[in-house]
């Protein structure tokens, strides 16, 4: 049996680490994450308040806050039947 260590609660990250990491462009980085916090899915803080994630300089040091019930709610989860089915 493998230990499920779920998942991470908070990070702390800048759009210029995300792109690195993903190989995108840091403009690319903020839509995206814009996009997750419009759907809901996300909030971004910079210390205790909220901050705008279409707002965020590359350098900037934020958390992405992730609504994991919400995220898996909302997203299509397909599934293959068995024989038994």
């Amino acid at each position: 049996m493998v230990d499920d260590p779920g998942e991470p609660q908070e990070i702390l990250t800048s759009l210029d680490r995300l792109a690195a990491a993903t190989r995108q462009d840091a403009d690319d980085v903020r839509i995206a994450l814009a996009e997750l916090v419009e759907s809901g899915d996300a909030q971004v803080q910079r210390g205790p308040e909220p901050a705008d994630a279409e707002r965020l300089e590359a350098h900037q040091r934020f958390r992405p806050v992730m609504n994991g019930d919400h995220f898996h709610e909302n997203r299509v989860q397909p599934t293959i039947k068995g024989d038994d089915a």
